[in-house]
């Protein structure tokens, strides 16, 4: 499952769309404090997560992650420039670092490397 973490509807429902073609179960939530619940779960693989979100943000979420030990590959996206990758790393889960807009194949090359590439015929139960 790849978990996609962003407040704005419009990037949540594009990229659920864009995995859930290329055979990914998606799960998605709009802010921290929802990702927080579904990140933990064990069929989490792989997790897509905004930065600037309510409740708790993006880095809020990764620093908890790292308390309590909680490994899943992020791909962090950022609408703004007030981060970078280098900085973003810093953190040990993510593996990448993207400013919105995010084109699409850089992103499923990350995913598929993290996630695992989804084979024909198995779909979205992978």
């Amino acid at each position: 499952m790849v978990l996609v973490v962003d407040d704005n509807d419009a990037v949540v429902i594009t990229l659920r769309e864009l995995l859930q073609k290329e055979g990914y179960e998606v799960k998605t939530a709009h802010d921290g404090l929802e990702a927080y619940a579904l990140v933990k779960l064990p069929e989490c693989r792989c997790m897509l997560l905004d930065v600037n979100m309510p409740r708790i943000n993006g880095v809020e979420l990764l620093l908890l992650m790292q308390a309590e030990g909680i490994d899943v590959p992020t791909i962090v996206m950022a609408g703004f420039d007030d981060f970078d990758e280098p900085e973003m790393k810093q953190f040990q889960n993510v593996v990448r670092f993207f400013h919105k807009p995010v084109e699409a194949e850089p992103l499923l090359r990350v995913v598929r490397r993290y996630a695992g590439a989804v084979s024909a015929g198995v779909g979205k139960g992978k």
